[in-house]
């Protein structure tokens, strides 16, 4: 489970654990720590990739969520979903 603020609130939400994460309905500040339990998780069940979902347009989440996969040691490879560039496929490096 992850653990995340809304973006119109201090209540917390619990997302249940699967292979893809939609980011829409968090703050941008709370966006890396939330990709980094999300990894965790992804890397624990042993997932070889996993989705998030970040927004067309203009979208800040996923500037954050680029930025942030380009560091991230865990990481193979990321692109853009084909077809759908508002979602970012994450390959990860337990699934080699």
């Amino acid at each position: 489970m992850i653990k995340g603020n809304t973006d119109n609130s201090d209540e917390y939400i619990i997302i249940e654990l699967s292979d893809t994460i939609d980011l829409h309905c968090f703050h941008p500040k709370d966006i890396k720590g939330i990709l980094d339990e999300f990894l965790d998780n992804a890397l624990t069940k042993r997932y070889k990739k996993v989705e998030i979902i970040h927004g067309k347009g203009k979208s800040v989440n996923k500037s954050i969520v680029h930025n942030y996969l380009k560091q991230d040691p865990r990481i193979i490879n990321f692109f853009d979903k084909p077809g759908n560039w508002g979602t970012t496929v994450v390959i990860l490096k337990n699934g080699e």
